[in-house]
């Protein structure tokens, strides 16, 4: 199976107080992952405004397609797989 569409994808971390403390070390990976499979032009990492989920920090959204609570490093390869490559 090769690459989904890669039309403009965007992963969106929020930028709450909370989750600017815990999402460092997957932003990270999330752009590792992004350089390795050269969607640099195509793969956006942004930020959004605080949706209001801290308990759940460090939020993120892929493309409005899934807003997931808690990411690791590990969640962070498997979302990127499902979504983005």
């Amino acid at each position: 199976m090769g690459k989904k569409d890669a039309k403009e994808k965007v992963i969106l971390f929020c930028d709450g107080k909370k989750c600017c403390r815990y999402n460092s070390e997957v932003k990270e990976c999330f752009k590792d992952l992004v350089k390795e499979a050269g969607l640099k032009g195509t793969v956006h990492i942004e930020k959004m405004k605080c949706q209001g989920m801290c308990k759940q920090a460090p939020v993120i959204c892929i493309h409005k397609d899934e807003c997931v609570g808690k990411v690791s490093k590990k969640d962070a390869k498997k979302l990127f797989e499902k979504h983005i490559a």
